[in-house]
């Protein structure tokens, strides 16, 4: 399950977008990448995208790296709300795992923000815990 640390510069991804004498990016590469980003972007903030950079550059190894990324963040969010949300239900305790459900949802907030900020620099940051994992290969 465990998989080599990812690489952007192989596959074609991008870490940093060389920019020509003027200053300015050029547009071929660019524009992809930005619109690359903004696909990998749209992956982590709507959890239920994840398979979206799967379907726009599906032989890419940077793709399925936040494919995969997204899933386990949108699994653990699902999971854990189910299981929480049925442990709510416990009169004594409900209370103490209804803060534990409200302490996940932030958890996951910041894990999006986290992986938002990772590809909006153009690298690939793993999460500390779920990222070892692969489910999508």
């Amino acid at each position: 399950m465990m998989n080599d640390e990812y690489d952007p510069q192989q596959d074609g991804g991008t870490s940093s977008e060389q920019q020509p004498e003027g200053g300015r990016p050029d547009n071929g590469s660019s524009d992809d990448g930005m619109q690359r980003k903004v696909v990998y972007i749209l992956a982590y903030l709507f959890g239920i995208l994840f398979f979206l950079p799967l379907l726009l550059y599906p032989n890419e190894a940077e793709a399925r790296f936040h494919a995969n990324q997204s899933l386990l963040i949108l699994l653990c969010a699902v999971i854990g709300e189910v299981v929480f949300g049925i442990l709510c239900l416990i009169p004594v305790v409900g209370i103490l795992f209804g803060i534990l459900c409200g302490l996940l949802g932030l958890a996951v907030l910041v894990a999006c923000i986290y992986c938002i900020v990772g590809v909006a620099k153009g690298e690939c940051w793993e999460l500390p815990v779920l990222g070892k994992f692969r489910l999508i290969r």
